[in-house]
C-alpha cells in the first residue's frame, strides 16, 4: 500500500464503525492510505516522524483538536523549515472547533477524509507560543483555568457550548489575573484581565466566534481580551460583546498582531489547542504561509 497518505488515528477513535466504515469507504474509491493508531500522546510526534521518513506527503489528523494540535507540532518541529508533508483533517472531537472553521463538513466523515486525502493544499500560517506551534486558538485566563480543573466526566455532560457558558459564568469568582502587554514598538500596557484568546482560526469553546476577523492567510494572530478593573461591570462587558471591535471599548479588546508577549504576575492557565499548559509569560509570534492545509478553503477572515 502507498506511504504518500498516512491517517493518524486517535487510539479511542480506530475502532469507532463510522471511522472505519470511512477509511473503506475512501479506499474503495481508490485512494491508497495508511492507518497508524499511536499507543499515547507522546507516541503521536513519532509516528508522524516514521510516515514522513517513510515517504508520506499527506498526514490527516484523525481526533479532536488536540490530536491536531499534536500532528502540527511534529509537522512544524522547530519551525526552522516548511513541513514536506501537507496535513488533513479527520475532526473526531466532541466540538471540532478547528474543522468547523475550515468550512469542513463535520458530520459526514465520508466527505471529510476525502477532502483530507485529495484537496489541493493551500499555504496557512501557523501560530507559535514560546517554543510550540498551535494552529487553532489559545484561550488565556478563566476560560482555560476552568478547563484545566474541570473534571472529565463534568465535561461530558456540560458539552462544548454549556461548558464555555458555564466558564463565563463562573468567571467573577476567579481572580483576575494582573500583568502586561508588550507589543514590539509600543509602550508596555499594564492591566488585569479575565479572559484571551488568541486566534489564528475563528472557532473555539464548542464553535464560539471568539476571532471574528481571523484569517490563517493574514500573517497576524487575532488577540480579543476581557480586562478587569475595580468598577467590573457585567453588562457593560455583555454590550461591548456586540461590537467588540469598538476601539472605545472599557472592557472588550480585539487587536491583530504578528508578535506580543504576554506576561503575569502569577502563572496564567492557557489551552493550546485543546493542551493545558501554565506560565507566567507566554511569547505570541506567528510563522506566515509555513503550512500546507488540505481543506475546502481558507477562512475569510470576514465578520458575518
Amino acid at each position: 500500500m502507498s506511504e504518500e497518505i498516512c491517517l493518524i488515528l486517535h487510539r479511542k477513535s480506530a475502532n469507532r464503525p463510522e471511522v472505519k466504515d470511512a477509511v473503506k469507504a475512501v479506499i474503495k474509491a481508490g485512494i491508497p492510505i495508511r492507518v497508524r493508531v499511536p499507543w499515547n500522546k507522546s507516541d503521536k510526534p513519532v509516528v508522524v516522524r516514521e510516515a514522513c521518513a517513510a515517504g508520506a506527503v499527506r498526514i490527516v489528523a484523525g481526533g479532536g483538536d488536540g490530536t491536531i494540535n499534536a500532528v502540527v507540532n511534529a509537522l512544524v518541529g522547530k519551525a526552522k523549515k516548511p513541513p514536506l508533508a501537507a496535513l488533513g483533517i479527520l475532526p473526531l472531537g466532541t466540538a471540532n472547533d478547528f474543522a468547523r472553521g475550515c468550512g469542513l463538513p463535520v458530520d459526514d466523515l465520508v466527505k471529510c477524509l476525502t477532502i483530507a486525502c485529495t484537496a489541493s493544499p493551500q499555504t496557512v500560517d501557523v501560530g507559535r507560543m514560546n517554543k510550540q506551534s498551535f494552529i487553532n486558538v489559545a484561550s488565556l485566563g478563566f476560560g482555560a483555568e476552568v478547563t484545566a480543573t474541570t473534571s472529565t466526566e463534568l465535561k461530558k455532560v456540560l458539552g462544548g457550548a454549556a461548558y464555555s457558558l458555564m466558564g463565563f459564568a463562573t468567571a467573577l469568582k476567579f481572580k483576575p489575573y494582573v500583568g502586561q502587554l508588550l507589543v514590539p514598538g509600543r509602550e508596555p500596557q499594564q492591566g488585569a484581565m479575565l479572559v484571551a484568546a488568541v486566534g489564528n482560526n475563528r472557532y473555539a469553546g464548542g464553535a464560539f466566534d471568539i476571532a471574528p476577523k481571523a484569517s490563517m492567510s493574514d500573517g497576524l494572530l487575532d488577540l480579543a481580551v476581557i480586562s478587569h478593573d475595580a468598577d467590573f461591570s457585567v453588562p457593560t462587558v455583555l454590550n461591548e460583546l456586540r461590537q467588540p471591535f469598538d476601539e472605545a471599548n472599557q472592557y472588550v479588546h480585539y487587536l491583530q498582531l504578528s508578535e506580543f508577549t504576554i506576561e503575569s504576575e502569577e502563572k496564567l492557565h492557557c489551552n493550546l489547542d485543546g493542551e493545558p499548559i501554565r506560565k507566567r509569560k507566554l511569547k505570541f509570534s506567528v510563522l506566515p504561509h509555513h503550512l500546507e492545509l488540505a481543506v475546502p478553503s481558507l477562512c475569510s477572515g470576514t465578520v458575518d
